[in-house]
């Protein structure tokens, strides 16, 4: 099952093939959506939005950071990665959490599946969005400034994607 929502999904299916499947339970099954979620269940998820994934080539990645300030940015800090294909537009991921307390994403869109996000001498050269929207100038963003809570349920964000300019 999980890999047939994975194919819907890819091909930008998910919605319509979700409210077929439940229109007939009434006028409220047309914003159903069959939407995997990634990780070892629990009580606590984040459902990001993505917007502004320009393209379907590659991947969408999360990159999820706790609150240790030690960690935030560097080399294998992060909690947890995921990704999925990237769709052009915006992109909900479904993400459970290990626990509720303050945590902040990183979404990029890995455009050439290199697995990383590739730099250049004026910075990413890959769309790349962080919680609450912080927008760096000169500098990463701080650790505070991308932290949000969660709590027991659903936990709704959305990140947008920014793109160096086009050559």
């Amino acid at each position: 099952m999980f890999q047939f929502c994975q194919t819907l999904r890819r091909l930008g299916l998910t919605t319509l093939i979700g409210s077929a499947l439940f229109a007939s339970a009434g006028a409220a099954a047309a914003s159903v959506e069959i939407l995997p979620c990634h990780g070892a269940p629990s009580a606590y998820r984040v459902l990001v939005t993505t917007q502004g994934v320009r393209t379907n080539h590659g991947y969408l990645v999360a990159n999820l950071y706790g609150s240790d300030r030690r960690r935030w940015l560097a080399d294998n800090g992060w909690l947890n990665v995921w990704r999925d294909p990237a769709i052009p537009g915006d992109e909900t991921m479904c993400l459970y959490l290990p626990g509720p307390g303050r945590y902040a994403l990183v979404m990029f869109h890995d455009a050439n599946s290199n697995g990383v996000l590739d730099l250049g001498p004026f910075g990413p050269r890959e769309g790349y969005g962080f919680s609450n929207n912080v927008r760096p100038f000169l500098s990463a963003p701080s650790l505070a400034s991308a932290l949000f809570a969660v709590g027991p349920g659903d936990t709704r964000i959305s990140i947008r994607l920014r793109y160096p300019p086009i050559p």
